[in-house]
């Protein structure tokens, strides 16, 4: 499974978990517990649960990897150095002000990081988050295009959980819907799709389709074909997946199941 960047990740975990290093901080600097009649939590005020609170929510802002999650964490970041000021100014003066200074620094600095190009691009271009994206497989299929006027024979070429690519088979229109009717190991998968793309290339002319509209037994023979595809190593495009490879049925084993021990199934598609 592609995952997020491990910074973000991190930096997520510092900022949903901080309230408990907030607190152990505070009870240390005031010589209180952490716990009881008299403890730390019985002597703060509604500005601190606040930001307290707010920790959680910025966390699952970056881990998200949402436009308005940045602008939370870098608006909270302001709101945090502003706020520890304040408290050193003018609400505890157990707080020396090389702790405060340090604290400062630790936010600069991964708001800092939030600024870096690299980092902040994805959460402003969901193109650029690639864990999101689903792994494509390559494989040469035998496919059928239904549009409203004819039938076009084609090659797929290679498949995904979200969509496909075909060679060039005629004159399609992106954003035309078109039904499919890709064949695999003796069975077929029939769905609505989407032309959302035209490769003019003379080694890889086609069209990208999105896939839109998919039954439940549908949407589980993708699922078989994608992991029995997986499991032959052709995972991100990493070589092609010769077709005998691919067992007969291999789409229809839940349903040849539930055949076997009396249930009947939905076989449309």
């Amino acid at each position: 499974m592609k995952k997020r960047p491990l910074s973000i990740t991190i930096i997520a975990l510092i900022y949903f978990f901080e309230p408990v290093g907030n607190l152990i901080q505070a009870a240390y600097i005031n010589k209180l517990p952490l716990l009881g009649a008299n403890s730390i939590l019985s002597h703060l005020i509604w500005s601190d649960w606040i930001i307290l609170g707010m920790f959680p929510v910025v966390a699952v802002g970056v881990f998200m990897v949402k436009k308005w999650g940045w602008y939370l964490f870098v608006g909270f970041s302001v709101v945090l150095i502003t706020y520890n000021l304040y408290v050193y100014l003018y609400l505890n003066q157990n707080y020396q002000l090389h702790t405060v200074m340090l604290f400062i620094l630790i936010v600069t600095v991964m708001s800092a990081v939030f600024f870096r190009k690299h980092v902040y691009a994805p959460y402003f271009n969901p193109r650029l988050r690639w864990w999101e994206v689903a792994s494509r497989y390559n494989i040469t299929l035998d496919t059928k295009i239904i549009t409203n006027e004819n039938t076009l024979d084609c090659r797929l070429l290679d498949i995904s959980t979200s969509g496909c690519f075909v060679n060039d088979a005629g004159e399609l229109s992106v954003g035309e819907s078109v039904w499919l009717i890709i064949k695999c190991a003796g069975d077929e998968i029939k769905c609505l799709g989407k032309i959302v793309r035209k490769s003019p290339g003379s080694d890889s002319s086609g069209y990208g389709i999105f896939f839109q509209t998919m039954s439940r037994e549908t949407r589980l023979k993708l699922k078989r074909l994608i992991q029995t595809l997986e499991s032959h190593g052709g995972r991100d495009r990493q070589g092609s997946v010769p077709t005998h490879t691919i067992p007969i049925d291999a789409l229809g084993k839940r349903r040849k199941f539930f055949q076997a021990i009396g249930f009947k199934t939905n076989t449309a598609s």
